[in-house]
C-alpha cells in the first residue's frame, strides 16, 4: 500500500499511575483518564476523525498533585464529565471500529506506556482490542542528530512550534502528528516492523593501578555514554535497544567495540 491512501491513527493516554518513574506501567492498578485520538490522513497532512474522551473507572487511583497540575485534570472534573460504567464499554466499542480503519497506530512511547495502558482497559471490558501495528516516535522517526532530547516539548520546540496545551491527550496526538507528518512514513513503518535488539558496549574494568589503563577505559566509557548507552546494573553492562534493521543495513559506526547481548 502506498503512502498516499495510508490511514494513521495517533493515541495518546493520559493516566493516573501508582509509580510510573520507578516501576513503569502497572495494569493491576493503573487506569486511563483521558484517550485522545486522531485518524490522520498521511497524503492530505490533515486530520479526518478525532476522539476524545475523560475515563472515570470506579477502582482508579485518587488523582494526585502532581498528575492535576501537570494535566489539569482532578477528581471534580472526571466526576462531572468523564464516562463511567457502562457508558466506556461503549465508547471502546465505538473506538474499536476507529482503530479497526488505520493502517498503523501511532504513539509516543507507545510499548512503554499507551499500548499495555489502552490493551488492558479493552481487556477490562471484555473487549478485544483490535491489533494493529504501533509506530512509536520515541524510537521509529530518526530525528536529526541535534535534536537530543525526546521530549514531546522539546520536540515541539526543535519543530518550530509550542503545544498550547501540553499533557492534554487530543492536542498531545496533534503535535506528535505534526512533528511526525515532517517524516518518512514507509522508513517508520520499516523500523516499527523491526525487533528491538539489546546491544552492549564491550567495556572491560582496567587495572586500577595503571593510570594508562583507566584513563583509556574512562575515555572509551565517555564514549560509550554519549552514543546512549546506559549502565545496566542487574547484569553490569552499559547497553542500548536498536532496531535490528540499523543493524542489519550496517549503520552503528561506533569507535568502541559492541555485540549483540
Amino acid at each position: 500500500m502506498s503512502n498516499s491512501s495510508q490511514l494513521i491513527l495517533g493515541i495518546d493516554l493520559e493516566g493516573i499511575n501508582k509509580d510510573l518513574v520507578n516501576s513503569g506501567v502497572d495494569t493491576s492498578v493503573d487506569r486511563v483518564i483521558e484517550v485522545g485520538a486522531v485518524l490522520w490522513d498521511w497524503n492530505l497532512s490533515q486530520p479526518v476523525k478525532m476522539v476524545s474522551e475523560l475515563i472515570d473507572e470506579v477502582d482508579r487511583l485518587k488523582i494526585s498533585q502532581e498528575v492535576e497540575e501537570l494535566t489539569g485534570i482532578n477528581d471534580d472534573i472526571l466526576e462531572k464529565w468523564a464516562l463511567k460504567g457502562e457508558d466506556i464499554k461503549r465508547f471502546l466499542e465505538s473506538f474499536a471500529k476507529v482503530i479497526e480503519k488505520a493502517d498503523y497506530l501511532m504513539a509516543h512511547n507507545s510499548s512503554g506506556y499507551d499500548e499495555p495502558m489502552l490493551e488492558a482497559l479493552f481487556k477490562r471490558y471484555a473487549l478485544e482490542m483490535p491489533k494493529k501495528t504501533w509506530i512509536n516516535t520515541l524510537t521509529d522517526i530518526e530525528f536529526p542528530r541535534r535534536m537530543k532530547q525526546r521530549s514531546m516539548a522539546m520536540l515541539e520546540h526543535s519543530h518550530g512550534f509550542i503545544n498550547p496545551f501540553p499533557h492534554r491527550a487530543l492536542t498531545d496526538v496533534l503535535s506528535m502528528l505534526k512533528i511526525a507528518s515532517q517524516y518518512d512514513l514507509g522508513r517508520m513503518t520499516k523500523l516499527a516492523n523491526s525487533p528491538m535488539i539489546t546491544i552492549a558496549a564491550k567495556l572491560d574494568a582496567p587495572n586500577w593501578k595503571n593510570k594508562e589503563e583507566v584513563q583509556e577505559f574512562n575515555v572509551t566509557k565517555n564514549k560509550v555514554a554519549k552514543s546512549k548507552f546506559k549502565w545496566n546494573p542487574s547484569i553490569k553492562l552499559w547497553t542500548k535497544e536498536v532496531h535490528q534493521v540499523i543493524i542489519d543495513e550496517g549503520k552503528l559506526n561506533y569507535d568502541f567495540e559492541w555485540y549483540i547481548k
